[in-house]
């Protein structure tokens, strides 16, 4: 597993304390840590080298620890190797522990809630950058649709600007967070409009004299695609809890958000109002089993507030979401099925 280092800046006085918390919470010796005077006398710096696993757990008992003491800074960085080697506990956790019974903590095989906050916040921030992705992205997909060209649209699926903010309001439904749900919701908005005038634009100037076979793939919707969808939203998530951005290229590929987009723009500006029903259709599908997938997989992974009451609360509001989104689901389901979506 992948390494961490927590970095902990405290007053002097505290040092016991903190040895105290390090030593109670170390099982079977699964982690070293030392201190450091820092040239402020004043302060030191504990540094913890240990499995990603365990780092969600000593971060939680620190934050209790510190949360009222202003002057504590943690910082959590990667590492990619120790010498010696951490010790592999000789004995396997016992099941209570895995389970969280009797009070334990228990063993994250992901990165850490406040590590995938960040990871997360980062793409789901309204930027200058982020607007000229989406317009270059938007562009791309535009070229590729119009020649039919596969290349061209994938490059434009892997820039995916549409699928940080989808993450992070998925998050922010999971942990009840409701600044990150507001900057995601704002930043998805955004991109979602630029996208789409984009296209429109592009259908109107250019009109649309042949209907290419990349744009009639994305004006239908079938139960594949959904299938596609929930899996590969799922995965998604999975990656960025696992803190392995190089697997989300594949997602990206997978999960298609921009081109259905961009389609229903280019047919709408054509005056193709069926296709671009169908088009605009498959992308709100595509949104929703993302959404759906990210809520459920994040509640599987154990992503969850710190402090019961927030847990409580959050747990009602991912609950309420899922129905939401899976209601959602429902209806469109129903309505293939049904045979209207075209």
């Amino acid at each position: 597993m992948p390494l961490r280092v927590i970095e902990i800046v405290t007053p002097r006085e505290d040092k016991e304390e903190v040895v105290k918390s390090l030593e109670e919470h170390r099982p079977n010796e699964g982690y070293v840590f030392w201190t450091s005077p820092l040239d402020d006398e004043a302060a030191l710096s504990f540094r913890v080298i240990l499995d990603v696993q365990e780092s969600e757990n000593v971060l939680d008992k620190l934050e209790n620890l510190f949360s009222w003491n202003e002057k504590y800074r943690i910082i959590v960085f990667a590492a990619e190797a120790t010498i010696p080697r951490l010790k592999i506990p000789e004995k396997e956790i016992p099941e209570a522990m895995q389970n969280g019974e009797n009070g334990e903590a228990t063993r994250k095989n992901r990165i850490s809630r406040e590590e995938l906050y960040s990871d997360v916040l980062d793409t789901s921030m309204m930027s200058k950058s982020y607007v000229m992705l989406v317009i270059f992205s938007a562009l791309v997909a535009v070229i590729g649709l119009m020649r039919s060209n596969v290349a061209i649209i994938i490059g434009a699926m892997v820039l995916a600007p549409l699928l940080g903010p989808n993450v992070g309001l998925s998050l922010a439904t999971t942990l009840g967070d409701k600044k990150l749900a507001l900057e995601s919701s704002k930043t998805l908005i955004v991109g979602v409009v630029l996208a789409f005038l984009v296209s429109l634009g592009a259908g109107l100037l250019l009109g649309l004299p042949e209907i290419s076979s990349e744009l009639l793939l994305r004006s239908t919707t079938s139960f594949s695609d959904i299938i596609l969808a929930i899996v590969s939203g799922a995965a998604g998530i999975i990656s960025f809890t696992l803190g392995v951005p190089t697997s989300l290229v594949g997602v990206m590929v997978a999960l298609s958000l921009l081109p259905p987009l961009s389609a229903c723009g280019i047919f709408l500006g054509a005056g193709e109002t069926g296709h671009a029903a169908g088009a605009g259709l498959l992308f709100l599908a595509n949104i929703i089993c993302l959404n759906l997938a990210g809520v459920v997989t994040f509640l599987l992974q154990g992503i969850q507030p710190l402090t019961w009451w927030d847990r409580e609360r959050a747990k009602v509001t991912a609950i309420r979401m899922a129905f939401l989104w899976g209601i959602m689901l429902a209806i469109l389901i129903l309505f293939l099925y049904l045979g209207t979506i075209r």
